[in-house]
């Protein structure tokens, strides 16, 4: 991207996990995610683990599929043995996002909350629904129908409390359960 003056701009890095990815193909808001302004990155090990048609969306939205140098990929299997329910797959967009210093975009809480305490950035699918409305390019409606298709075709197990209950109040809240069921009520104001 070349702003007017000659000079490159810099996006900020963003790792994507797949699941995020998933819930944005289901709540049928992928293509809107480059609004967001930031330089995309898809794990090699993220990239092999979707269908088809979701990779050439994700090359079609020009996110750049990154790869780990060989000594990196050994300490992710070093590691693997301490987090036995992390997928290697989220083990390389956690180091992906930790070597190029970008935030990481995941639904995982065990991916979280070890990149947390690795010191990384870190959000998930309603973050990027908030961002999206913040920025127009969801209206309230758009972004409740996408919030209920994620809900719909999501992941039962990761989704379950936000299809259970729901609380009062308004968005931008940090912790992603409440934030879950607050962003319903908000969208459909």
């Amino acid at each position: 991207m070349m702003p007017s003056g000659g000079t490159f701009a810099l996006l900020a890095l963003c790792v994507a996990d797949a699941n995020v990815l998933f819930d944005l193909c289901n709540g049928r808001i992928l293509p809107t995610l480059p609004a967001l302004s930031y330089h995309y990155i898809v794990p090699d090990a993220v990239f092999a683990e979707l269908d088809p048609a979701l990779q050439v969306s994700i090359q079609n939205l020009g996110f750049e599929v990154g790869s780990l140098p060989a000594e990196t990929v050994r300490e992710i299997y070093t590691v693997r043995p301490k987090h036995p329910k992390l997928l290697v797959a989220d083990l390389f967009a956690l180091y992906v996002a930790r070597d190029r210093e970008a935030m990481l975009l995941t639904g995982d809480s065990r991916l979280r909350k070890l990149a947390e305490a690795q010191g990384l950035a870190v959000h998930g699918t309603l973050w990027v629904l908030d961002e999206l409305f913040a920025l127009g390019e969801l209206d309230a409606q758009g972004a409740l129908a996408a919030l209920e298709l994620i809900l719909a075709r999501g992941d039962g197990c990761r989704w379950a409390n936000a299809k259970s209950a729901v609380c009062s109040g308004s968005s931008y809240l940090l912790e992603r359960r409440v934030k879950t069921r607050r962003s319903l009520k908000y969208y459909q104001r």
